[in-house]
């Protein structure tokens, strides 16, 4: 009959149900001699004897062997011998949390027995159901108030305003008359909120006796409970001290109170102090408190933390870095430490070429401007910029008929005044002998003029080089103007290095050091050169302030050319390697100081 377990299903929040349950599994079947119960987690264990028939007596070896094998293969045994024995394992949805055995005292076991088994198994299996959803809308119910708390926290900016939220809710929440909460100030507690109180700086006994409380709390590192003035029995113990809570209690009327102290890193902790009228602390409010102060806790830390000025948070960062670095564990950290160490003082001991860097380009030696000798026009050019020459090869070429005419004018009148001159020494005239002879010098002069100008009419090269600028091929028939430059020319075999060092780097640069360069045209060849030249004269470009230093090559090289560009390298000295790296930085770091501060 199914009576008997409706009447069981009344109870099934007694904590005898199980041993209940049993007894009226016994009763309903004929010739059992003994039985047991085992229970555990679901598929999980451990499954341990949860009640015995007849009560407080151990169920057989053989009965205990088949209950384990039955739970291995998670099926029904029944075994026949001395005595009968049957198993049946709890299932549910394919969920194993336990087995019952039974033992007739007969040989044999009644046929009916499993069915009736896994008839009185259906109401065990709803009593769990049961429990369990009483247990899982419990824990719904306490998530949803830490979601809410959690929700009051993080709504507030300032971590004031959050303690004061979260407290106030809390306090309501659980029928509290007040709860308070405290945060790690160096090495002990400060009180942050108090619920229902906006301002308590008045109340200076009601927050000495607080953070006193707290502070017990954090110094034995456990909860504290004290109902109805008395220290709790499950925690009655020689090394447990609740004097600061049962003063609190004395004073201030709440007989009840529960700290709990919650903990993130060893200077980041605080406690959450509740307190009640009632006599005792109801078990679903102290369920969900011992659930959110962890939870809570860690949030305000974490906004306290966000509230905190910069310098703090760089403060507290190093303090950790270094705890970390001094401290046990942290083995990699420790590691890469030593190895920055290391590291930092080969580079401060370690010494190197310190050498200044510039832009350089290449100009010859001498740089020969060839200009227009006479107003004229140009009738050919057979050369440009580029073009290498040799000495005395044509550049280019100016129409000389004009000139050719005046050197036909002048030796007609140098003729013309010799035959004056004949006639005026034939009449005696010696007057007009001389007149006639100084106008012929002065013919024969103009004449060798007019000659001179016609051989420089054909421009040659001075000397072996390259024409660096001047291109008259696009200007033929063009006029030119006496002293007009028509060509600049360098020779091939001889250089000059023009270096642009910046001005922060020109102090360190002096006449005789080494460099090389290296220009774009051969960028795998380095070409030492000297300074030979600083200037003292700076130009500006690209909005800085650069001094114009000449070097000298100090070797020949066929592939150079002039107005090549590249980058050079003047060597300084020994320097220490932190210096070199280092010396721009500060430099700059010293000239803000003194524009800003005067220092």
């Amino acid at each position: 009959s199914a009576m008997p377990w409706l009447s069981i299903a009344q109870d099934d929040g007694d904590p005898s149900f199980l041993i209940l349950w049993l007894s009226y599994l016994v009763s309903s079947l004929d010739g059992v001699g003994e039985a047991v119960l085992v229970t555990g987690e679901s598929n999980v264990g451990p499954y341990t004897p949860s009640a015995f028939w007849p009560e407080g007596r151990a169920c057989g070896e053989d009965l205990a062997n088949l209950c384990e094998q039955s739970l291995g293969m998670r099926m029904p045994l029944i075994q026949s011998g001395a005595r009968g024995l049957v198993c049946v394992p709890l299932l549910h949805d394919s969920d194993l949390f336990g087995v019952v055995g039974l033992a007739f005292s007969g040989a044999s076991v009644p046929s009916q027995v499993v069915s009736q088994i896994q008839w009185g198994l259906g109401w065990l299996l709803l009593n769990r159901r049961r429990r369990d959803e009483d247990a899982a809308q419990e824990l719904r119910e306490r998530l949803m108030v830490a979601l809410d708390l959690m929700m009051s926290a993080l709504g507030e900016n300032k971590m004031e305003a959050a303690c004061q939220a979260v407290v106030t809710d809390a306090a309501v929440r659980l029928g509290c008359d007040r709860v308070s909460v405290g945060l790690s100030q160096g090495k002990s507690i400060r009180l942050v909120a108090i619920s229902h109180s906006a301002d308590f700086s008045r109340r200076i006994d009601l927050i000495h006796a607080l953070e006193s409380t707290m502070n017990e709390a954090v110094d034995q590192g456990l909860p504290l409970y004290l109902e109805n003035g008395r220290m709790t029995e499950g925690q009655a113990s020689s090394y447990i001290t609740v004097r600061e809570h049962e003063l609190l209690a004395r004073s201030f009327g709440n007989s009840t109170l529960m700290s709990l102290p919650f903990l993130v890193s060893e200077d980041q902790y605080g406690v959450f102090l509740f307190e009640w009228q009632a006599d005792c602390i109801d078990p679903a409010a102290r369920s969900l408190a011992e659930g959110i102060s962890p939870i809570l806790g860690r949030v305000l830390l974490d906004k306290r933390n966000n509230d905190r000025p910069l310098y703090k948070r760089v403060f507290e960062g190093l303090r950790e870095e270094v705890r970390r670095l001094f401290g046990p564990y942290h083995s990699v950290r420790k590691l890469i430490g030593s190895m920055v160490v290391l590291l930092c003082l080969f580079f401060y001991f370690a010494v190197g070429e310190f050498r200044v860097s510039a832009r350089g380009a290449l100009e010859g030696s001498v740089r020969r401007v060839i200009a227009a000798p006479f107003d004229g026009f140009v009738l050919s050019a057979s050369t440009r910029a580029g073009h290498e020459v040799k000495e005395g090869d044509e550049l280019a070429v100016l129409d000389d008929r004009d000139l050719r005419l005046e050197a036909s004018r002048w030796g007609s009148q140098q003729e013309q005044y010799s035959k004056q001159a004949q006639d005026a020494e034939a009449q005696h005239n010696l007057a007009q002998l001389q007149i006639s002879l100084a106008q012929t010098r002065q013919a024969r002069a103009q004449l060798a003029l007019s000659e001179n100008m016609l051989e420089r009419a054909r421009i040659t090269a001075p000397f072996s080089g390259v024409i660096v600028s001047g291109d008259l091929s696009q200007h033929l028939g063009g006029a030119v103007k006496k002293g007009q430059t028509l060509f600049e020319l360098s020779p091939l075999d001889s250089y000059r290095v023009v270096l642009e060092v910046d001005e922060s780097n020109i102090a360190n640069v002096a006449v005789g050091q080494t460099g090389y360069l290296v220009v774009t045209a051969l960028p795998g060849q380095r070409l030492p050169f000297v300074v030979r030249l600083v200037t003292s004269v700076a130009h500006v470009s690209e909005g800085k302030n650069y001094f114009r230093v000449e070097a000298s090559f100090a070797d020949g090289n066929e592939q150079l050319r002039p107005g090549m560009e590249g980058i050079g390298k003047i060597n300084v000295g020994q320097r220490r390697m932190v210096w070199i790296w280092t010396h721009g930085m500060v430099n700059w770091f010293r000239l803000q100081l003194w524009h800003w501060m005067g220092i």
